[in-house]
């Protein structure tokens, strides 16, 4: 049979026509919303093995005859369908894992068949709600991943969006971003195409150019400058020091020795330390901006090879790229759609020439040759900020290297010998429980 791949792929099979086990989904068209919605749920399940399309249905039908279990029609019955067919992993994942997941899906599946459903006449208003309710999330059912529901609504939603004016479209930004999203991790803008998604033009980072001859005309200025200072201060002493005299120094050292002591003793009176013997404030962890994020597109550095480039979704409005030391540990089917911590007040910068703007957190035994990510629970939103109970402050804006705030706190960072994520024995926190990770006992960085 034909070789799977794995959810997450940027770009699925198209199921064959005629698959081994005989069962094919009749659209209208191969080309139509319905085609193109059931074949993208089909290839990212993994099982065009199992299953194929066909047309030959009348328009904006969709039927399957799954033999012992009967004929079924329309897009939400057909989806779930397809989804019992995938491994158990997946199949809970596009499905639901618990029946609060199922219940959201099943909601969505009809909402998106009902409301949306697959003539591409979505109304403007009702992409103005999905674009609400997409306002704090990432998918539109589930927290964690990709859903049937994630594929049902952009397969139904997709035509209307692209075909609205380019100012309205702008204007939904959460719903052109999810789209563009969905689209990268489940394939299908190689088959719908992709939304028009405003980004941010990018830096330039690149130095400024001096001018040479402007710094010349400025330090013959500042010579100037101290040549008449110079000159007022010789006229100075020709007035007060006649004959040129110049001041004692032992007398000069011993006024300011003086006057040092008289500080002390005033400081010492009203219970101060002197300055040189007050302690530092310490650094704790509640200076890192840590967040929770999703993997949603991960390729090759074009010029490292133990380095994996990433888009990461950590709940603002563009996704953040970051460059991360993880090719020797990670495939890219592991890195895309991978839930992660990010640290993201690290002081942005070019790493070989690729813009990283965080840093993924993992954990590492101490030969360092075995890392994993730690991971946020299932239920944590994207952007949400990791706490530490005890730790109340805000974080800085930006991590200053010379500072080494983070090499501070990264002593006390550890998983315990549950895998729980800690500082000092404090745990990682989100709002849907403890940070974790497979490796035991191991250094978090």
């Amino acid at each position: 049979p034909p070789s799977r791949r794995l959810p997450g792929a940027r770009h699925p099979r198209i199921p064959p026509s005629h698959p081994a086990m005989g069962i094919s989904v009749k659209v209208d068209s191969a080309t139509s919303v319905a085609g193109k919605t059931v074949a993208l749920v089909v290839a990212y399940a993994g099982v065009g093995d199992k299953i194929g399309v066909a047309e030959g249905a009348a328009a904006g039908s969709i039927e399957l005859d799954a033999g012992p279990d009967g004929k079924l029609e329309g897009l939400a019955t057909v989806c779930k369908y397809v989804a019992s067919l995938a491994s158990e992993s997946v199949a809970k994942q596009l499905a639901g894992a618990s029946p609060e997941d199922e219940a959201m899906i099943s909601e969505w599946l009809a909402r998106a068949s009902a409301e949306y459903g697959v003539a591409n006449e979505v109304g403007d208003d009702k992409l103005v709600e999905l674009d609400a309710h997409l306002a704090t999330r990432s998918f539109v059912a589930t927290r964690g991943a990709v859903s049937l529901a994630d594929l049902a609504a952009y397969g139904t939603t997709h035509g209307a969006l692209l075909s609205m004016a380019q100012e309205k479209r702008n204007a939904l930004v959460h719903l052109t971003r999810w789209c563009d999203h969905v689209g990268a991790v489940s394939g299908g803008a190689r088959s719908f195409g992709a939304v028009p998604f405003p980004r941010a033009e990018p830096m330039d980072l690149s130095p400024p150019v001096e001018d040479k001859k402007a710094k010349e005309r400025a330090g013959a200025k500042k010579d100037d400058g101290k040549k008449d200072e110079a000159k007022k201060k010789d006229d100075g002493k020709s007035k007060s020091a006649p004959g040129g005299d110049k001041p004692d120094a032992d007398a000069v050292a011993a006024a300011r020795a003086a006057k040092k002591a008289a500080k002390a003793a005033k400081d010492a009176a009203k219970g101060k330390a002197p300055a040189a013997q007050m302690a530092k404030k310490e650094i704790t962890v509640d200076v890192l901006d840590i967040k929770v994020g999703t993997i949603t597109r991960a390729w090759e550095h074009p010029g490292a090879d133990k380095l994996w480039v990433e888009s990461i979704d950590v709940g603002e409005a563009k996704e953040r790229q970051v460059v991360s030391g993880l090719r020797a540990f990670k495939t890219k089917e592991q890195m895309e759609g991978a839930r992660v911590l990010v640290l993201c007040n690290v002081k942005k910068g070019p790493l070989r020439d690729e813009m990283s703007e965080g840093m993924v957190m993992c954990a590492s035994d101490e030969a360092h040759t075995t890392v994993d990510f730690v991971t946020p629970p299932a239920g944590a939103p994207n952007g949400e900020r990791v706490r530490f109970a005890g730790f109340e402050g805000e974080p800085v804006e930006v991590l200053v290297p010379k500072k080494k705030m983070f090499e501070a706190c990264a002593p006390k960072l550890r998983t315990n010998d549950e895998g729980v994520a800690c500082y000092d024995g404090v745990p990682f926190m989100t709002s849907a429980g403890a940070c974790a990770s497979s490796l035991k006992q191991a250094f978090i960085k």
